[in-house]
């Protein structure tokens, strides 16, 4: 099968390889979505890697989102809502990975038919945003950071009822900047953690997700702000993602064959594009 493998030096290249053997339900790829941790790992992983996870396959002839990590939902960790950290969160349930041909998948979830394969790659992400807005008390809420990830978070808040403002440093996304101090900030870009926080009425919380330049405590220890960690999704997040997804307007996606890859990720990379979709 064709797939996207990153070469000896870390750098995405359509190759041939095996169809994928071992446990899982053996999936036909529709479309899968470039995620900020994709590109991180480029010029990272190991050679052989198979990056993509928001992914939309076909499975006994349904459409179905696929599963990324499962947590026990036993432990103490995923007791106390912190499933990301469950040590069976780690393992692989998408082989070798979404920009392929086929995979193997641990788990699926039936799709609507209301939704095309393009936009039901959001589910993912949309679930990873869900799980993180449970943690945000309602209010006035900053978005640091207004790409793809920040729109899927001020769909969300807004229609929570909150009062939604974003920045960024790109001039084409940048949004309405708040009129005042927030009582939430959300930071979904690399950096920013600063200007995040110094936005923060005191007792303010500051929800970090996405890597952050330092963070310096001072001013958490001066206006005693809450500093929350968020990062994947789970199970129960990705059913409220897909019975969601068709009610909020989000951006339409650009979306390039696999042979295409370098194109989309220079799209990403240069913001060109807010979203990049790679269909087999």
């Amino acid at each position: 099968m064709r797939a996207v493998v990153l070469d000896e030096n870390g750098q995405p290249a359509l190759a041939d390889m095996p169809e994928p053997e071992g446990e899982g339900e053996l999936v036909r790829v529709r479309a899968c979505g470039l995620c900020g941790s994709d590109v991180e790992k480029i010029g990272n992983a190991p050679a052989g890697t198979v990056l993509g996870h928001e992914v939309v396959a076909e499975a006994d002839g349904r459409r179905v989102a696929l599963v990324h990590h499962l947590p026990c939902g036993e432990c103490e960790r995923c007791s106390a809502g912190h499933e990301s950290n469950c040590d069976a969160f780690r393992a692989a349930t998408i082989v070798p990975g979404g920009f392929a041909e086929r995979a193997r998948a641990a788990e699926t979830l039936a799709l609507p038919d209301g939704i095309d394969d393009a936009a039901a790659t959001y589910v993912e992400p949309l679930a990873c945003v869900l799980r993180a807005v449970e943690r945000l008390p309602s209010g006035r809420v900053l978005v640091v950071g207004n790409g793809f990830v920040g729109r899927l978070f001020g769909a969300v808040l807004g229609r929570r009822g909150d009062e939604v403002f974003a920045i960024d440093r790109n001039p084409a996304r940048d949004g309405r900047h708040p009129d005042g101090p927030v009582d939430a900030a959300v930071l979904c870009a690399p950096g920013g953690g600063t200007e995040a926080a110094d936005s923060l009425a005191p007792g303010g919380t500051l929800l970090v997700f996405a890597p952050s330049s330092p963070l310096g405590l001072d001013a958490v220890y001066r206006s005693e702000l809450t500093v929350l960690g968020s990062r994947s999704a789970t199970p129960r997040h990705m059913h409220e993602a897909i019975a969601l997804l068709p009610e909020l307007d989000l951006p339409e996606p650009t979306v390039l064959p696999l042979e295409r890859f370098h194109e989309g990720l220079d799209l990403y990379r240069s913001g060109e594009a807010l979203k990049v979709v790679f269909t087999p």
